[in-house]
């Protein structure tokens, strides 16, 4: 049996000993002095680098992965070092992002758990230690959900994520463990019963907080509606001005010219009367006559000017005042529909999302093909390899019901409902084979798509009931993974049922697994205990360019801040509309609200 497959094991080992030393020290790693903990890095990248470029050979999968695991957890010890010491280190600022240093952080803190028996933490909870009984009372009330669903974070590096919930694994069985023991005592109960009150009173707490943003947030909405009225008046009032200054400026040239006139022809008067030649006199005459035309013509010209400049600007002046009226009576409205909003917020999610009939047909089209790419070839799922037995596309609604209700143009942008029916079967040679039916289905609205050619409601619960009932009736002892996709998201019960134990009891038990797939936002709900959706999960994911992606995400945050709503037609310049929608979505669920305002569409709101 081959183990390593041509690896050398022991250059291996070498390489690992400066990754090794990292993880061993662990918080420990702080007593030592910033250049020994850089020059740890150093050796610890270079090991990496070596490794990677075959220098000890190729393993296995799973070997290869728990190598590069723990040479990227050491990179993270130390990255973390840097940062809780609060020295400067580009190259760790480079490689890791914040989230993944402060997941760090939190797991390094249950480091004591690495050399701690469960006999050590009872022994511990005894004598009353402080230190032990905060982790864990941290832990009780909800540190290792959070940490779990960080694990799942997909921006975190998955060999990272690897090292990280082996690890965790290990420290929550002891955890566990002790807590089952001590709970049979009764002050341990009550201990923990006071931890249940406190975690009550801070979620008292968070929400008379929120009360009080939202009252100042209306507040702020106030002085916003004055400062604006008094910034109004000040423009009219300089506009007013202006335009009164600049026709007393030509009135005033006017005046000045007529006195200039008066003057010449004054000064050549007396010069004729003091010329005795006839000829002369003549010709200063006509010299007197010129001028006096020439004069009277620059006058008229001049109070041309300045008839039509006061018309411009009494134009000008109507312009501006109906354009602040239309100006005032949209940020009316606007601010209304948002207080409204926010009013609702938490109670209706209707008007979250906006889908366009012909982006939603092009969402169809890509998920179908997706799908095919995906299973053209054999699978391997949970350890074992399946090959494609069969693989059809389907109709799941009949659009030509709507001919003669659409044009021809509108009707191919329509999408379909398509569904992929793939059937897997387990390659082995001997025993009983296992098939699985995996049936993608891209799912929306098609009737309300037809009619307005846009929806604004995340998925209902009822309508996802639909496809889960169909798929549980018709399985005939086939596992069948139905994975559901829309533009249109699903709304928080949709969630909440999807990951609860009576879904887990009621239909995984009878052999359905259920993924939905959020194409706007690529989010993936799916059961926590459903060990088939996991194992289907990478296959589903959309593909993405994380660091453009990246770049719009954070523009569309500059934007926002100083700001209590964002329009997404002002955040277009950020990048592609498919990236600043699905950021809008994931900076929503950030605790704002996104919602469609008919007239402004797709809103970012801050709560």
């Amino acid at each position: 049996m081959v183990i390593f497959n041509e690896g050398n094991p022991d250059c291996v080992r070498k390489l690992l000993r400066p990754a090794e030393r990292a993880l061993k020290q662990g918080r420990d790693v702080l007593v030592e002095s910033f250049e020994t903990r850089k020059g740890l890095w150093e050796r610890v990248l270079e090991s990496y680098s070596l490794y990677l470029e075959g220098e000890c050979g190729d393993f296995l999968s799973d070997l290869d992965t728990a190598f590069r695991a723990k040479f990227e957890a050491a990179l993270a010890v130390l990255a973390w070092s840097f940062w809780k010491k609060g020295e400067e280190f580009p190259p760790a600022e480079e490689r890791f992002s914040e989230r993944e240093i402060r997941l760090m952080d939190e797991i390094l803190k249950y480091n004591v758990f690495e050399i701690t028996t469960k006999e050590d933490i009872l022994g511990k909870l005894y004598r009353r230690d402080e230190e032990t009984i905060q982790l864990l009372k941290t832990y009780y009330l909800g540190m290792d959900k959070w940490i779990e669903e960080q694990l799942e974070d997909p921006e975190i590096k998955l060999t990272l994520r690897y090292h990280l919930k082996r690890t965790w694994k290990a420290y929550r069985e002891k955890i566990d463990a002790a807590i089952n023991e001590a709970s049979r005592y009764g002050w341990f109960r009550t201990l923990m019963e006071e931890w249940e009150r406190e975690k009550r009173e801070e979620v008292e707490a968070v929400r008379k907080a929120y009360e009080a943003k939202v009252r100042e947030l209306k507040k702020r909405i106030a002085e916003m509606v004055e400062f604006f009225e008094e910034e109004r008046r000040k423009l009219e009032e300089e506009l007013s001005a202006s335009s009164l200054e600049e026709i007393e400026r030509l009135r005033r040239e006017k005046e000045e010219l007529i006195e200039r006139f008066e003057r010449e022809k004054a000064e050549l008067a007396r010069r004729l009367m003091e010329l005795k030649d006839e000829e002369l006199r003549k010709k200063l005459e006509e010299e007197l006559a010129r001028a006096r035309e020439g004069a009277l013509r620059e006058a008229r010209l001049l109070e041309e000017r300045i008839r039509r400049r006061e018309l411009e600007l009494k134009s000008k002046e109507m312009e501006l005042r109906k354009r602040e009226l239309e100006l005032s009576e949209k940020e009316r409205l606007l601010k209304g529909k948002i207080e409204e909003i926010l009013a609702m917020s938490g109670k209706v999610e209707k008007g979250s999302r906006l889908v366009l009939r012909d982006e939603a047909r092009i969402g169809e089209l890509n998920f179908v093909g997706r799908m095919k790419s995906k299973f053209a070839r054999e699978v391997r799922l949970l350890g074992k390899t399946y090959s494609v037995e069969s693989l059809e596309e389907k109709k799941g609604e009949d659009t030509s019901r709507f001919v003669g209700k659409l044009d021809e143009k509108s009707l191919k942008n329509l999408p379909e409902n398509r569904y992929v029916e793939i059937t897997l079967k387990e390659k082995k040679l001997l025993g009983r084979k296992e098939r699985i039916l995996v049936r993608g289905i891209y799912l929306t609205r098609v009737e309300r798509l037809a009619e307005l050619g846009l929806d604004t409601d995340p998925l209902t619960l009822a309508e996802i009931n639909v496809h889960l009932i169909d798929a549980r009736d018709s399985k005939g002892g086939t596992r069948t993974v139905l994975v559901i996709a829309s533009p249109l998201g699903f709304e928080e019960r949709v969630r909440r049922y999807v990951s609860s134990e009576d879904f887990h009891r009621n239909f995984y038990s009878e052999n359905v697994s259920l993924i939905l797939l959020d194409t706007e936002s690529g989010e993936i709900i799916h059961n926590p205990n459903d060990r088939y959706a996991k194992a289907l999960v990478p296959l589903v994911r959309l593909e993405l360019d994380e660091e453009m992606y990246a770049k719009v995400r954070e523009c569309v945050r500059k934007k926002l801040e100083g700001r209590d709503y964002l329009p997404l037609s002002e955040c277009l310049e950020c990048g592609e509309e498919e990236y600043v929608r699905r950021a809008f979505y994931e900076i929503g669920r950030d605790g704002h609200v996104v919602k469609y305002i008919d007239g402004f569409g797709l809103v970012l709101i801050r709560k």
